[in-house]
Parts: structure tokens; C-alpha cells; sequence
């Protein structure tokens, strides 16, 4: 057993290797390379995100751009390079390379900055210069985030796993890991930094895809109600939790920050109306529509099966000697007369009335 789901999770990622674009494997080279470079204290300095070297004078602002390559530990480093090629090969064919590059800074640079000012702020109630100089920001924990909440996206209320007790969704992965990172920092085996970029991860992502991202059909973002903020939580909590988002909604609209949720119908007629939400294009409405389709396939599957056990009574009473004839009725061509119909039926009412009295 454990043979087998080694060697299907090898096979997938030596599939996702192969079959990756050239913006995963950018990515992947380079955490690889980040890790090589973290060995040397100085290269850390230089590359990861420091707040006390980022504010003026010293300026390191590239350090927003590389700090995501850097990891100091083996395992933080296989785990984002297993991630990145295996939800990359499902996400970058559907985006293509420029939109995932864009993503990719969309997520992690505003990420960082909010590291750097909540450092700035735990320096402004403690007065320890430590969260100045000595923790610096690193990690693709924002990225991984931020994958969760594509992959919810694509294939929303899809089962990963069936307990006795509950059924584990896509839906439910953005809020788990965000759980589990918090128990992992409780036992000190991440760093705080990292809770903070995996949980703003999700939200900048979420963000994105909700209002900004453009498509194809020239909308932008997806305001289905499967990818609602509400969505993450369970059924319990997600009732308050939508309240407090549409709050919040709207106040960005009233700032102008977010456009306004509008509905466009085509009435072309008094019994047709065609009403367009704004969102993802048909190709992704196809892609969340793929568990039903499968779910349906395999029913026509099973009731092939059946019938073909069944034989048909045509094609074994049939003569192989005599000539298989076909009707075939035009019913265009048939015309019932509604008079003379009438006509023959008093007829005949009338023959029977005369008979009636002879007799």
C-alpha cells in the first residue's frame, strides 16, 4: 500500500516536471538555488527582507523580490518545490506563463511589505531591535497560500478525503494549513513570519482573483458564489463571516476601491432572458462544472453495461435470408380531413337509426 501512493506521488511529479512551464521551473530553480545560498549568513542578509535594512537610509528594497527563494531549512525547501510543480501543472496551462509571473509578484511582494510593517509595529510595543535586525523575512509560505486558494477556485466543493466523521473538502485547505501553521509556530518549529505570510497569502490571492484578475471575456474577477470569502469557513461560523465581508465590501465600493456587484441582462425577448454575471469565462465555468460530468460518465458507463448484456430480440429472430425492410412514416405528410371524418361517423349513425326502425 505504501509502495503503491509512493509511487503515484513520484509518477505525478515526475509528470508535473516534465509537463511545467517555464515560470514553475524558474521558481523551482531558484528556491533551489536560495537554499544552496542560505549556508552563508551574509547572502541571508543580503537577499531575505530585513525591516530595519529596507526603511531609509540603506533602501534594500530588492530584497522584496528575492526574499521568497530563500529557505533555511531542507525540508520548507522540498515541500515548496513539490507544491509548485504539482499545482503549477494545473494552473499555468489555464493562465499562461505572463499571468502566473504576474500573480507570482502580485502575492508575494505585498506580502512581504506586510511582514515588514507588523515587525516594525511588534518593535513599537516591545522595543526589542531583534524584530528590526535579527529575523529576517524568507520563505514562498505567501505562494503556497495563495496556490490553496487557486486550487479552490478551479475546483470548488471537490472531496479529497471521506471520514466517518466528516468529508474533507477543497474548501476547506486555505483555513487548515492556516490552523497548522499556527500549531507548528506554537511548537516552534516555523518561525512567526511565516503564520503571517501564509495567512495574507490567501487574502491578497483571494483578493485578486475575487475583483482584479482580467479575463478573457473582458470581466474581471469571480463573483460566483462558490468562491465567496464566506466560502473558507465552516457552515456554522460562514453565516457571520459573510455578514462582516459584505461589510467590508461595502465600504471598499464606497471608497472606490472595488467596483460595485452588477448584473447584466439581454432581454431579446418576452420569453428569453440572458443574465451575466461578472466572473470567470466559460472555461472556467466548464472546469468547475468537471466533477459532475465525471459523476454523469460514469453513470452512462454503468447503463452501457447493463444493456449490452441484454440481447437484442431484432437481431437474433431476424432471417439472414430475407431482407431487412424499414417504414419510415413522413409525419409531415400525414393530413387527417376533420369534415370528412365528420361526414362518415353521421353516416353511419344514420344506417343504424334506419335499421333500428325496420327491424
Amino acid at each position: 500500500m505504501k509502495q503503491t501512493f509512493v509511487h503515484d506521488i513520484s509518477h505525478q511529479l515526475q509528470s508535473a516536471v516534465f509537463s511545467s512551464g517555464l515560470t514553475t521551473k524558474i521558481i523551482c530553480v531558484f528556491c533551489i538555488i536560495g537554499y544552496c545560498l542560505s549556508f552563508s549568513p551574509q547572502c541571508v542578509r543580503v537577499l531575505a527582507v530585513i525591516p530595519g535594512r529596507v526603511m531609509p537610509p540603506n533602501f534594500w528594497i530588492w530584497t522584496f523580490l528575492t526574499h521568497s527563494f530563500i529557505e533555511l531549512h531542507l525540508w520548507h525547501t522540498i515541500i515548496d518545490v513539490i507544491v509548485v510543480f504539482l499545482y503549477s501543472k494545473m494552473i499555468e496551462p489555464l493562465w499562461g506563463t505572463k499571468e502566473l509571473l504576474k500573480f507570482y509578484f502580485i502575492v508575494t511582494i505585498p506580502n512581504a511589505l506586510v511582514v515588514t510593517f507588523a515587525y516594525i509595529m511588534f518593535y513599537g510595543f516591545t522595543f526589542h531591535e531583534e524584530y528590526l535586525f535579527e529575523r529576517p523575512i524568507y520563505g514562498l509560505a505567501s505562494f503556497l497560500g495563495a496556490y490553496s486558494v487557486v486550487i479552490k477556485q478551479i475546483m470548488p466543493d471537490t472531496i479529497l478525503a471521506t471520514t466517518p466523521l466528516f468529508k474533507l473538502k477543497q474548501d476547506h485547505v486555505p483555513l487548515i494549513i492556516v490552523m497548522t501553521s499556527i500549531v507548528l509556530w506554537l511548537l516552534q518549529a516555523v518561525p512567526i513570519h511565516f503564520v503571517i505570510m501564509l495567512s495574507f497569502g490567501i487574502l491578497i490571492s483571494w483578493t485578486y482573483l475575487r475583483f482584479f484578475q482580467p479575463h478573457h471575456n473582458g470581466t474581471k474577477g469571480d463573483m460566483s458564489t462558490t468562491f465567496s470569502f464566506a466560502s473558507f469557513f465552516p457552515p456554522l461560523i460562514a453565516p457571520f463571516i459573510s455578514v462582516l465581508a459584505n461589510t467590508i465590501f461595502e465600504l471598499f465600493v464606497k471608497i472606490k476601491l472595488c467596483q460595485p456587484y452588477v448584473k447584466k441582462s439581454n432581454v431579446m425577448s418576452t420569453s428569453s432572458l440572458t443574465i451575466t454575471i461578472p466572473g470567470a469565462d466559460a472555461a472556467d465555468a466548464d472546469r468547475r462544472r468537471q466533477k459532475a460530468l465525471k459523476a454523469l460518465n460514469d453513470r452512462m458507463k454503468i447503463k452501457d453495461s447493463t444493456t449490452e448484456a441484454w440481447p437484442e430480440l431484432d437481431d437474433t429472430h431476424q432471417s439472414p435470408l430475407l431482407p431487412v425492410t424499414t417504414h419510415q412514416v413522413d409525419n409531415s405528410s400525414v393530413k387527417i380531413d376533420m369534415n370528412n371524418l365528420m361526414d362518415t361517423s353521421s353516416s353511419r349513425k344514420d344506417d343504424s337509426n334506419q335499421q333500428a326502425t325496420t327491424s
